[in-house]
């Protein structure tokens, strides 16, 4: 490969991965290859199929690259390796074993569900937290209207600054910070939001910080908690199903959850079950997962019957996960609106106080 063709296709690369296909161009992708293997249709003819239909630009070329592999005597799996940024580690070795077992089109079609899950689910959250963002970014918007325009035509009747009172004064202070720094303010704001992802996301110590503190803190870590029992329940299952090592299906549990506590979980059960341990023994007394679930687990492990149980209870706490984000949206509104009241009460009592004062003098 020419100099020339390498720099075009790491470009090209970069663009497909800054504008990926959304989840949902992926799940009807696994949900069309999977009917497509049930009418057994070769996967070549599915990828060409699909991209015929297909209206994402960049998913086109993706699909089109995995054809081109294919054409090449590559598998499925391979071809999607080398687009790591767009499937994800546990679909590339889910389709690996299934190509092993010969499993495929039920296993496309268990990703495929598990991505309409997962879908269902960032919807909720989307849903859910729609009303908080849009009262918040209002609330800030009057306030900012009331601090840079308001109050300093109000404040400018008064003759002296000095006989305002103090919660004026310090209003005014910040208004007159807002007029000179607008932009540098902007600038913080969005500097301060991007920089504390960047820290997440490549400043370990950081992340483990804020994983731990979100367990601990008590609505939130419920929700927490209950989002990963799921992703452990339906990955494990899906693992199970594919007939994938559970000492690799940990392994690639390990890179797909976020938190890092139930990262480290996942390598300390995996090194357990290296040893001659059950996934009950490394489980026990852990307080990231519901006693009834490790119960359970131990049943279901000595039946042999896990990754049908699995399954099933992820369904289970599906449903709870939705349940808990609407109360954590139930208790965060009125926090949240109580929250801007404080500040709204402040401002209008620092412009209302001083035309108090004017009317008592008049009025004398």
């Amino acid at each position: 490969m020419s100099d020339q063709i390498m720099k075009w296709w790491i470009l090209e690369k970069l663009m497909i991965k800054l504008s990926a296909p959304w989840l949902k161009h992926k799940t009807n992708f696994f949900r069309l290859m999977a009917i497509s293997q049930k009418a057994w249709l070769g996967i070549r003819d599915c990828l060409l199929s699909i991209k015929q239909s297909e209206s994402h630009r960049w998913l086109r070329i993706i699909i089109d690259d995995l054809i081109e592999q294919m054409t090449q005597w590559q598998s499925l799996s391979s071809a999607m390796g080398n687009h790591d940024y767009f499937f994800s580690y546990s679909e590339i070795e889910l389709v690996r074993s299934a190509q092993m077992t010969w499993n495929l089109p039920k296993i496309l079609s268990q990703i495929a569900d598990e991505l309409e899950n997962m879908q269902g689910i960032m919807q909720s959250i989307k849903k859910a937290i729609t009303y908080p963002i849009i009262l918040l970014l209002f609330s800030v918007w009057a306030v900012i209207v009331l601090l840079v325009y308001v109050m300093p035509s109000i404040v400018s009747m008064f003759p002296s600054v000095d006989q305002l009172p103090d919660i004026t004064k310090k209003m005014l202070g910040l208004s007159d910070f807002l007029k000179d720094t607008r932009g540098l303010f902007i600038f913080i704001i969005f500097g301060w939001f991007f920089g504390l992802q960047i820290l997440y996301k490549y400043f370990i110590p950081f992340k483990i910080f804020v994983d731990t503190l979100l367990l601990k803190v008590p609505i939130i870590s419920w929700v927490i908690k209950v989002f990963y029992m799921y992703r452990f329940c339906s990955s494990l299952a899906s693992f199970d199903q594919a007939w994938v090592n559970p000492i690799v299906s940990l392994t690639l549990m390990h890179r797909i959850l976020g938190n890092f506590e139930y990262k480290r979980k996942m390598i300390e059960i995996r090194d357990n079950m290296s040893s001659g341990f059950t996934f009950y023994d490394s489980m026990e007394w852990s307080t990231l997962f519901d006693p009834i679930l490790i119960q359970i687990v131990n049943v279901w492990e000595n039946t042999w019957t896990i990754g049908e149980s699995m399954r099933k209870i992820s369904v289970f706490y599906n449903a709870l996960l939705k349940s808990k984000i609407a109360i954590l949206m139930s208790v965060l509104e009125p926090v949240l609106m109580a929250f801007v009241a404080v500040i709204i009460w402040a401002i209008v009592a620092s412009i209302f106080l001083p035309m108090a004062e004017m009317v008592n003098v008049i009025g004398v």
